[in-house]
């Protein structure tokens, strides 16, 4: 498989497992593939509506998604899938024995790996990590796909109570220098993602911060993407039109913001298909707006 990775990339995640039993309850969970389809509707609408194709990404996870995975392989939409273990805070596989086998089958563009990860956790706990990711990252690339590191910064206790038990002080004051020292500390340790996926950041310069980081030492062609944190559109919005403005961030991976409320509406009954769809195809296609791209070059890198 040759890689190639879009640029601008706006990214449907909806490779979420743990969080739909938890959102939607287990009485839902035999409907659950139904919604990944239904997501990835959502994305054939938008290129409809003159987004290229070519800059459209789904995240999908196996468990509920396989079919919508091979579907949007069948319509050339940029196809991202989880290794990890949903709901685990030291990274797991998944499928610990026959992952490769499995990735093989769907034959995915990009590979992604959630990790929870702060510079104030002990050795021996970041160790474990630095060595698991650091497999999966060479085996990604070894065989053709993008890699994809998503990094989640949960404060300690003292970097909390630094912020005075804010945490939207948190996000503002820390979190832009946490990540930058996360994202400094994996690639210390050779861990070269193609693609960091990133917690939302208020400020222009704090974007810059982060970019910069990610591609230091002649790492150009990595690129930063948004990731919603299940926050409001108007949020997340804010978000986008910061990054925006450095060329490090290509877009967003973006769920729960988008798909919450109108698939919890179709699972209820109170909505009709088409009526989440739309729904859906709405908030995406502001998201694209707020990130204000959808007017460059696209540049797919090999």
């Amino acid at each position: 498989m040759t890689r190639t990775t879009p640029d601008p990339l706006y990214m449907m995640a909806y490779d979420h497992r743990q969080v739909l039993r938890d959102l939607y309850g287990q009485a839902a969970e035999g409907r659950f593939t139904e919604t990944k389809l239904v997501a990835l509707d959502v994305l054939d609408r938008v290129a409809a509506a003159g987004v290229p194709r070519a800059a459209l990404g789904f995240l999908v996870d196996e468990e509920y998604g396989a079919p919508a995975a091979r579907t949007a392989r069948q319509r050339d939409i940029y196809l991202a899938m989880p290794i990890e273990a949903s709901r685990t805070k030291i990274f797991e596989l998944q499928y610990p024995a026959d992952y490769a086998e499995r990735f093989a089958g769907f034959q995915p563009e990009c590979v992604k790996a959630l990790v929870f990860h702060n510079p104030a956790d002990d050795d021996a706990r970041k160790e474990v990590q630095f060595t698991r990711i650091a497999e999966v990252a060479t085996w990604a690339h070894r065989h053709g796909h993008d890699f994809l590191l998503e990094v989640l910064v949960t404060p300690t206790a003292a970097q909390l109570a630094g912020c005075g038990e804010d945490t939207a002080a948190f996000r503002r004051e820390a979190l832009p220098g946490l990540l930058v020292e996360s994202i400094a500390e994996y690639q210390a340790r050779g861990i070269e993602p193609d693609i960091w996926k990133i917690e939302g950041l208020d400020t222009v310069e704090a974007c810059e911060a982060v970019g910069a980081q990610a591609t230091v030492g002649g790492r150009g062609q990595v690129r930063c993407i948004v990731l919603g944190s299940g926050a409001s559109l108007q949020t997340v919005g804010t978000w986008l039109r910061a990054a925006a403005r450095v060329p490090a961030f290509a877009g967003f991976a973006v769920g729960r913001s988008v798909w919450h409320r109108p698939l919890g509406d179709l699972l209820a009954g109170t909505a009709t298909r088409d009526e989440a769809v739309d729904r859906m195809v709405a908030a995406f296609t502001g998201l694209i707006d707020a990130f204000g791209r959808t007017d460059l070059e696209m540049t797919l890198r090999a």
